[in-house]
């Protein structure tokens, strides 16, 4: 075996850099990891920042999956894994390779402060503010074969850091032992994306021994034969068989892993074989998702264009604050659906947020918060229950949900009904002769 030349990989300048990693004590705020087959995966957080890694062009099997994305982070240039057009939106595109095929020295953030409109991408070594919910990006050296590159050039593994979660994307990884370099740029690894199917990557067996040396909590393979895929690479049965009994295998539901902060150490790595194709709900779930959406939508509409004077305006007649609307309709939802989240999957924490009932007993949780900021921190509770929602998958809408005492439908509809009810109240004030102008 041919050990990687890291004096050839570093000659660019590229040092790796261990950066400050972001807080480990943000309970509630998993990270969705999708698999959409190949090496294509996506990551949503509760800050409702989205990520899209190595989207895959040609035609390789897989259909559009229709996704959009704030960055696009791509490992190296083929072309199953660098169509940056496929990503809707307006994505920063992050190439991890530069022009001459060397891997580029990327410590980046991707972020947005409340009251800014749109994410913006920086230097992560830079001293700027930040929220405590930005995604730090970091690209990690690599090869692509396990000669030094000869065969098929470099590769850029992404170490992904958010809401106290540590992701690493392998990309195209050939190398067949990780050099210790590369092992303490990763540290503690929560998700591990490793190809499994050989051919262009390490195979089933080459993959294990990396998973060994890595030590990572979950491990999710991708780059390996499915049905839908016209390559000829190989399927995960060798990587399951290499791992034995050293892991705990789990068959998610759908193409969607949940991953928070690790409430107890494992025993063994859990190995997580996603499915590409997205866990759907029935139509009649669908509406009544929907129904709760809509006037979560139009709840949203009413607060964005309102200024800080009047999202904090005290009623004389001793009612709420429209800003107490808005945060308990918010925590409400969430509260509710992260309680059932939590009992179907334990890296889903529950998160209360749910603001004191009383006038005089209320203190805001952000109190220079603009209306805007509220409405996107409804939108980000409503994009959570979304997110989440295939772990609803064959749940009966009239039993009790697990870990609640509302049945699904009971829940959806009086969800509805507290979006509409609070805006109309919200809706009153503006009647009100000391309602502020502006």
């Amino acid at each position: 075996m041919t050990r990687p030349n890291f004096r050839c990989l570093l000659f660019t300048g590229f040092m790796i850099l261990t950066l400050p990693t972001n807080t480990r004590a943000n309970p509630g705020k998993p990270v969705a990891v999708r698999w959409w087959g190949q090496a294509m995966i996506s990551l949503e957080t509760y800050w409702n920042l989205k990520v899209v890694i190595d989207p895959y062009g040609g035609k390789i099997g897989y259909e559009n999956p229709h996704v959009s994305g704030d960055l696009v982070l791509i490992t190296h240039e083929h072309a199953d894994h660098n169509n940056a057009d496929l990503v809707a939106g307006a994505p920063v595109i992050e190439r991890g390779l530069d022009k001459e095929g060397n891997v580029r020295a990327i410590h980046q953030l991707l972020d947005r402060l409340p009251g800014q409109p749109q994410p913006w991408w920086k230097d992560a070594r830079l001293r700027i503010s930040r929220s405590q919910h930005a995604i730090q990006v970091t690209s990690i050296p690599s090869w692509h074969d396990d000669t030094a590159g000869s065969q098929r050039g470099a590769n850029a593994m992404f170490l992904i850091e958010v809401d106290g979660v540590r992701i690493v994307h392998c990309g195209d990884l050939g190398q067949l032992r990780l050099a210790e370099q590369q092992l303490a740029a990763m540290s503690k690894v929560d998700v591990l994306l490793i190809p499994v199917g050989g051919v262009y990557t390490v195979d089933g067996r080459q993959a294990a021994d990396i998973v060994r040396q890595v030590k990572p909590r979950i491990v999710v393979p991708i780059h390996y034969k499915t049905p839908s895929l016209v390559y000829d690479l190989q399927g995960v049965q060798g990587f399951l068989a290499a791992m034995g009994d050293e892991c705990e295998i789990v068959r998610a539901q759908g193409n969607t892993l949940a991953v928070g902060i690790a409430k107890r150490k494992a025993e063994k790595t859990r190995v997580v074989l996603l499915d590409f194709i997205p866990k759907t709900l029935t139509a009649e779930w669908e509406a009544l998702l929907d129904a709760k959406d809509k006037a979560s939508r139009a709840s949203q509409e009413v607060f964005a264009k309102l200024s800080g004077a009047q999202i904090n305006f005290r009623p004389s007649n001793g009612t709420h604050t429209p800003r107490w609307n808005a945060e308990h309709m918010m925590g409400r939802e969430l509260g509710f659906f992260s309680q059932i989240y939590e009992q179907l999957d334990s890296d889903i924490g529950h998160s209360n947020l749910n603001p004191k009932q009383m006038p005089d007993d209320y203190v805001a949780a952000h109190s220079d918060w603009t209306g805007a900021e509220e409405a996107r921190q409804l939108e980000r509770v409503r994009a959570f229950t979304r997110r989440f929602a295939y772990l609803l998958h064959g749940l009966e809408l009239d039993e009790q949900a697990p870990g609640s005492h509302w049945t699904p439908r009971g829940l959806l509809k009086q969800m509805e009904r507290h979006y509409d009810e609070h805006t109309a109240n919200v809706k009153k004030k503006f009647e009100l002769p000391d309602w502020p102008d502006e």
